[in-house]
């Protein structure tokens, strides 16, 4: 059970992943309710299913389909371990569905109960799995969507917890030009379609991918095949490319894992030697750091130098 409920949630955190999340939670929620139903289980389950009916464009004019949300977020509300969440989240299937508004006050009044509940009860251990997947910023911004009915798309792919390691396997970004490239999460197969369709767009002449096995990290330089780069140059571009690291000692940090000076001499090898292949390719000269270090600026590649990236959280995690 927790196996699919970790599947769906790394699917339902990535863009136009939803849909792939139904089938395993849907599952975990018939699994949880099998005669003994298990708790919290199965309340968590319904919660996440009660989300993903929520994003499916269908609930914007099906009935059913909000109808069933309802009731799987009612279901969630009455396993204490989750908090108020469920009864927050329902408020917003309740007023679009037309609910009197006794029903909606009485219901808020249960969710500030639960919110009273929850607080009282902070310090203690709980044994329950943690509802929130996604930051508490996010949930505000998703709870008005479903209150007004809002198009989805502006979120699709962000909000994930940065302190989730499990979803970090199969969550990858893209890094480039744009900072806000990496702010969406795709799966492996997205990101690298998307890195082969969006660089000639970029003018990109440089694209490479860090995936979670630090041994396949490579590089492509205009139609060139793949060449293997090491995983700490591969790093070194994705750590520059998101932008990070405001200064030099920062950097090394970020790519080598410390800032001593066995890290920055090492660092300084790792650019040195990414600098001469991409000489050999004629994208810098004689002389030109691939690095730009600019005080009070941050670090950036050199210019002119126009790199895309798919960089896989995990390989962006990997300091060691």
């Amino acid at each position: 059970m927790h196996a699919l409920l970790t599947r769906a949630a790394s699917h339902k955190l990535l863009r136009v992943g939803a849909d792939l999340a139904i089938e395993p939670v849907r599952e975990a929620y018939a699994l949880a309710h099998q005669s003994p139903s298990l708790q919290p289980w199965a309340a968590l389950a319904a919660y996440r299913l009660a989300h993903l009916l929520m994003r499916d464009p269908r609930a914007r004019t099906a009935r059913p389909i909000l109808e069933e949300a309802d009731a799987l977020f009612a279901e969630a509300a009455r396993e204490p371990s989750l908090g108020p969440y469920p009864r927050i989240y329902r408020l917003a299937v309740m007023h679009r569905l037309g609910a009197s508004r006794a029903q909606i006050e009485r219901t808020f009044q249960e969710a500030a109960h639960a919110h009273d509940a929850w607080v009282r009860h902070q310090g203690e251990a709980r044994e329950a799995p943690a509802a929130a997947i996604q930051t508490d910023l996010f949930g505000m911004l998703e709870l008005a969507g479903y209150f007004l009915d809002l198009e989805r798309a502006p979120l699709e792919g962000r909000g994930a917890r940065p302190d989730e390691p499990h979803l970090r396997e199969t969550h990858w970004r893209l890094v480039g030009p744009e900072p806000s490239l990496a702010d969406v999460s795709l799966g492996e197969a997205a990101a690298l379609a998307e890195l082969e369709s969006l660089a000639p767009v970029i003018g990109a002449a440089v694209v490479f991918r860090l995936p979670p096995d630090r041994s396949a990290s490579a590089m492509k330089v205009g139609d060139a095949p793949w060449e293997l780069l090491p995983h700490r140059a591969a790093r070194l571009l994705a750590c520059v490319l998101r932008g990070g690291a405001p200064d030099a000692r920062a950097l090394t940090l970020e790519v080598m894992g410390g800032d001593g000076t066995p890290h920055q001499t090492a660092l300084r090898q790792v650019r040195h030697r990414l600098a001469d292949r991409l000489r050999a390719h004629g994208l810098l000269r004689e002389g030109d750091e691939i690095v730009v270090f600019a005080p009070p600026l941050p670090p950036r590649l050199a210019p002119g130098l126009v790199v895309l990236g798919a960089v896989s959280d995990a390989g962006y995690a990997d300091r060691e």
